[in-house]
């Protein structure tokens, strides 16, 4: 009675990404192990592409049993912290700080996108943990067109010093009810 032709096995692969990889996508050259030797391939990650996915390369598992197939190769993504943006879903958060007289009183701030820079005007009277939105200027959507939005998380910044003449100032505001 003949051998039954098995799959063999697959192989996961825990294939930590950058944010702007995961953004942009593109080709990345990974090494694992297979049947006790090295392998060395190139993979392509596609745009837009978040934590937890799983990226399936058919038949590049361990070899078959009896001239079974091999089995598949699954690339378990995660995204490595970023320093300056957060994800929450194909949106990006950017935290930008200003001084007390620039809420009240209005200004422009430069922050920075995944394709550089942006000036952006905060009205007079913005509230500390304001988000003004970006549109489309976030994560590519997965596996379809146009991309999330960024948030820009404005944070007032309130001094923990002053001077004996912004002291003044400040008790001259607070008369006025500011």
């Amino acid at each position: 009675m003949g051998r039954t032709p098995q799959k063999g096995e697959d192989v996961v692969y825990e294939l930590p990404i950058t944010l702007e990889e995961a953004a942009f996508g593109g080709e990345k050259r990974i090494s694992y192990q297979k049947n006790g030797k090295d392998e060395e391939i190139s993979v392509k990650i596609p745009r837009g592409i978040s934590t937890g996915k799983k990226l399936r390369l058919a038949g590049k598992g361990r070899e078959g049993r009896n001239g079974g197939p091999r089995g598949d190769l699954y690339l378990q993504i995660s995204i490595r912290d970023h320093p300056v943006f957060s994800r929450e879903g194909d949106d990006l958060v950017v935290e930008k700080w200003i001084n007390f007289s620039e809420a009240v009183l209005g200004t422009s701030i430069e922050v920075p996108t995944l394709e550089g820079k942006k000036r952006v005007k905060v009205q007079p009277g913005t509230q500390s943990q304001t988000k003004l939105r970006l549109k489309g200027l976030g994560m590519p959507h997965f596996h379809g067109e146009g991309r999330g939005d960024e948030y820009v998380k404005v944070i007032v910044r309130v001094p923990q010093r002053v001077t004996e003449k912004g002291r003044e100032l400040i008790q001259e505001l607070a008369k006025e009810g500011i």
